[in-house]
């Protein structure tokens, strides 16, 4: 065989590239290895030196200049780095200018083993053109977008200003009993098309939004029974017309909690039952089915209508597309929305159908993961029964630049005796009113001659006696930025034009019976109570205005009885009692620190009775010594209610009000968690536990040592040690790490004692020690910090706490039913996020001794 010719073959292979190939010697002379220079480069190869290419005018890819010495080839030759892919532009005095990728390598020569550079250069005009056309078709698309939100947003509040005139002053005519059959036909047909040209506006807004990525959806845990069921009692009426039943069959076995958003959710279903009623036949059925097929929940809209053809299938979800062979009004909308939204929530929909014989449109939506708890938060309050009465009288103050609205919400007005309406036509006339009259609610247009209403808000919530007055935006501007925009700087609700008249009295309900309510974020409770109650979430609790009026008109006291002041723990839940209590209009008449002494503590109690208080909110320090006590305060006639532990055979309801306390359970099995992190799984660790008959310290110790032993099987708890006093807790670790020297962690039950361990284990020279507690104090915390012994624990929320308790206080002293056991959630803390913690433990930065580590 004949063998190959190796230096043929790399002068064939060179030959064939697109790309110039050419080593630059140290010496500055250049050697085309193959015929491509001019092409690629644009000069002749016998001309291409040093001095030529340095006439030659050079750019980089962002269009700035490029000297010959910072070209790639000169670069490795000098320093012999290489290059891949560099772009360069070059322009000549005869070419446009050409643009260019190069490759660069350090290359030894045969000779003399002297430096070079093996250069390949490949042109990439066309390929910077294409580039350069996108980047230019991509930025005119956005721009247009832009465009077509900023044209959309303007329609929005100009075709619904005058669709509010025309829809409120309808809705009026409507309640107009002296008004003939004939008349009320004429109003119906104009509540319709009106009701129509509305959806239609919503529906092309929110397909527009969808389309820009300016939708967005708010996901949470949905119950789906309330949901469907609010949805059938919406569209019932329609059914009815068409003699049309409504029938579910839904798998009540399983867990109905699915995740979505709650108001487009609603949409969907409404969108599809509505549907499902239009294009059925007359005494037809409607089907509403789910069942649960792994991680999803699948809904069946099944119906006796028309149907459809195969063909149709996809096309129904095509914007304006109308079903063949039907009469009916629509949009041709309304589908391609509902298949954006549920796409949206993570779900997909379909149909399947048959001509003459009925669809089923099927969708599916994701499964929240398994709950452990009964109780989360976030909980939905059920809003008080609106109040028609004619004995509370609440002021309302409409700044309003617009006549027909004044008249239309003044009309609306004149069948709500409980409420007097202010009118005020400008913002500088509606403040002035704020300041002068007694007002209890404020309805504020945004789009105000004189002064922005952003601008009036902002006044009004610095003034002393204006900052608590609730406020609800009326504007005609539906876009849901600029909505959630207003309600995160503060104002209470948000209504947009044409104003609804029902909505519009229950969004004025509403935010009448909301006024005091926690923002606590969402999370499993695990604790119970100390009788084994389960837990009330602490979001259920609130008071309304209404409630607000009553507490403050009888000039309520209120006492605070701590078994310990000086921690930070303590003071953040006085911090929130006496903020929650000043909203109530309730004096704290006393605040008293019985040191951890029980025998100071009722010496304290002796001595607020004496000032006559209504309610006391208190911490025992000791059940058994304390419970007489603390029956003769609920003897007195005086409320009682408790944070963290409970008086021996005191009983809910009888005794006193309710308890309230951290998610205990849950900080339990926080800190046992950071712990087996740390550890890696395996280790022995020793335990301090609090030697008290304190159901919540008890909790938190049950807690984790439980955890352990049933999630980390390779970490043995060694010893168990009680304490009564947080003083012993120094002697008690430093006796547990003599006796165990393999000992890797310890827990310690609250942060005080920890601050005890951590001496002794310095003490001792165990810098490899763990250690976990819970609550988060400014010492332990500024351990975790420094990346010290402590990792980290499961931290109380002390100020939601206070806040929790001042409520229940309110209930007792309104004679409102309240749970017994109330909890706050537990909140793991390391380092990592030490400082979001603590501002949402104790309501305000961390000290700076802690933020300096950061």
């Amino acid at each position: 065989m004949e063998s190959i010719d190796k230096g043929n073959l790399y002068k064939e292979v060179l030959r064939t590239m697109s790309e110039c190939v050419l080593i630059h010697e140290k010496s500055g002379k250049y050697i085309p290895l193959n015929d491509n220079v001019e092409k690629v480069i644009g000069i002749k190869a016998e001309f291409l030196t040093e001095s030529t290419l340095m006439q030659l005018d050079f750019v980089k890819d962002d269009g700035s200049r490029l000297l010959y010495s910072e070209l790639p080839n000169v670069i490795t030759l000098e320093k012999g780095i290489p290059f891949q892919n560099f772009i360069i532009g070059v322009t000549n005095k005869i070419q446009d200018r050409k643009w260019l990728s190069i490759n660069s390598t350090p290359l030894k020569t045969n000779e003399d083993g002297g430096q070079a550079a093996l250069v390949t250069i490949s042109e990439i005009t066309e390929r910077q053109k294409m580039e350069h056309d996108i980047i230019q078709m991509k930025e005119e698309a956005e721009k247009a977008n832009m465009a077509k939100s900023e044209f959309l947003s303007k329609m929005s509040h100009e075709l619904r200003t005058p669709l509010n005139g025309i829809l409120g002053f309808a809705q009026l005519l409507e309640m107009d009993e002296s008004l003939s059959e004939e008349q009320h036909d004429y109003v119906n047909e104009i509540l319709s098309g009106g009701g129509h040209l509305l959806n239609l506006i919503n529906d092309i807004l929110d397909l527009s939004r969808i389309e820009t990525g300016n939708l967005k959806v708010s996901i949470e845990e949905i119950d789906f029974l309330t949901v469907i069921n609010e949805c059938i009692n919406i569209i019932q009426p329609l059914a009815k017309k068409k003699n049309i039943r409504i029938h579910k069959q839904l798998n009540q076995w399983q867990n109905t909690f699915i995740l979505a958003d709650s108001i487009r959710l609603k949409q969907v279903l409404l969108n599809l039952l509505e549907n499902a009623i239009k294009y059925n036949r007359e005494g037809g059925k409607v089907k509403i089915i789910s069942h649960i097929e792994e991680n999803i929940m699948v809904i069946h809209i099944v119906d006796t209508g028309v149907g459809l053809s195969i063909e149709e299938y996809h096309k129904v979800f095509v914007p304006f597309y109308r079903v063949e062979g039907t009469q009916e009004e629509g949009t041709g909308i309304g589908l391609s929305l509902v298949k954006q939204l549920v796409h949206l929530m993570g779900g997909e929909i379909s149909v399947s159908s048959k001509k003459g014989k009925g669809s089923d449109f099927c969708f599916s939506l994701p499964l929240p993961n398994e709950l452990k708890a009964a109780v989360q938060w976030g909980e939905r309050v059920k809003a008080p029964l609106e109040n028609h009465g004619k004995a509370d009288n609440f002021n309302l103050l409409y700044i309003e630049d617009n006549e027909p609205n004044l008249h239309f919400v003044s009309s609306i007005m004149k069948s709500q005796p409980s409420y007097n309406l202010l009118l005020a036509r400008t913002g500088k006339e509606g403040l002035e009113m704020a300041m002068t009259e007694k007002v209890d609610l404020i309805l504020l247009d945004l789009d105000l001659p004189d002064i922005h209403g952003y601008e009036v808000f902002d006044i009004l919530k610095i003034g002393a006696k204006t900052k608590d007055i609730p406020v609800i935006a009326v504007s005609a501007n539906a876009m849901p930025q600029d909505i959630q925009h207003t309600l995160a700087i503060g104002f209470s609700n948000y209504l947009t034009k044409p104003i609804d008249i029902k909505e519009f009295l229950h969004t004025v309900s509403q935010t009448f019976n909301s006024t005091i309510k926690q923002d606590i974020p969402e999370h499993s409770i695990l604790s119970t109570g100390p009788h084994g109650e389960a837990a009330v979430s602490a979001k259920t609790l609130q008071l309304s205005l209404k409630d607000l009026k009553m507490l403050k008109e009888h000039n309520y006291k209120a006492a605070i009885s701590m078994h310990y002041t000086n921690n930070d723990w303590s003071r953040s839940v006085i911090n929130g009692l006496k903020a929650t209590f000043d909203k109530m209009g309730i004096e704290v008449v006393a605040v008293t620190d019985a040191q951890f002494k029980w025998e100071k503590q009722l010496a304290d109690i002796e001595t607020i009775l004496t000032k006559k208080p209504d309610i006391l909110i208190s911490i025992p320090v000791d059940t058994l010594s304390s419970a007489i006590a603390y029956k003769h305060v609920g003897q007195s006639g005086v409320k009682l209610v408790f944070m963290e532990n409970i008086p021996k055979d005191l009983q809910p309801g009888k005794d006193y009000v309710s308890i309230v306390s951290a998610d205990n359970y849950g900080n339990g099995v926080e800190a046992a968690h950071i712990m087996a992190e740390q550890l890696d799984c395996k280790g022995k660790i020793g335990v301090i536990y609090h030697d008290a008959n304190f159901f919540a310290t008890k909790q938190r110790t049950e807690a984790f040592e439980k955890t352990i032993r049933e999630k980390y099987h390779e970490i043995k708890i060694i010893e168990h040690c009680g304490i009564i006093d947080p003083n012993q807790s120094e002697k008690v670790a430093a006796s547990m790490i003599a006796k165990h020297p393999d000992l890797k962690g310890i827990f310690v039950v609250w942060d005080v004692p920890a601050e005890g361990a951590l001496a002794a284990a310095r003490s001792a020279g165990r810098d490899d020690l763990v250690i976990t507690t819970i609550d988060l104090g400014a010492n332990v915390a500024l351990e975790m910090a420094k990346d010290g012994l402590i990792k980290g624990l499961g931290a109380q929320m002390p100020y939601h706490q206070g806040v929790a308790e001042a409520l229940l206080a309110g209930y007792a002293l309104l004679g409102k039913q309240a749970p017994s056991y109330v909890a706050v959630p537990a909140l793991k803390v390391t380092k990592e996020n030490v400082l979001d913690a603590w501002k949402l433990v104790y309501n305000n930065d961390a000290p700076e001794a802690i933020q300096r580590f950061f």
